[in-house]
């Protein structure tokens, strides 16, 4: 990234062909590799509801940012709703990943 602050998307997808919600998120710049914090950038109390949700059923998302590949990501607040955490993952680490939840893409 070459500014400190970009925009993204998070999609938190129900199976490989339906994505089920998407979070548009101020991305800032990786706190070290793989690994991200992140500004939600439309905190109204309905988004911010199925967000929760969302992190409580399955908390791996799809990152997408502009010209790079799409980024399975473990999504974790740590204010509630509105400043996540985003760690990179894969299918390999035995998290979930890629099981028809979530993080499939």
């Amino acid at each position: 990234m070459n500014a400190d602050m970009d925009h993204a998307l998070l999609e938190w997808r129900a199976n490989p062909s339906t994505n089920a919600a998407t979070f548009p998120v101020h991305l800032h710049a990786p706190t070290s590799p793989g690994t991200w914090d992140a500004t939600l950038t439309t905190p109204d109390e309905d988004t911010a509801e199925v967000l929760a949700f969302l992190l409580d059923t399955d908390p791996w998302f799809t990152l997408l940012r502009p010209d790079t590949p799409p980024t399975e990501v473990r999504v974790t607040s740590f204010d509630g709703v509105t400043a996540l955490r985003l760690t990179a993952g894969g299918a390999g680490d035995g998290a979930g990943v890629g099981d028809g939840a979530g993080g499939a893409v």
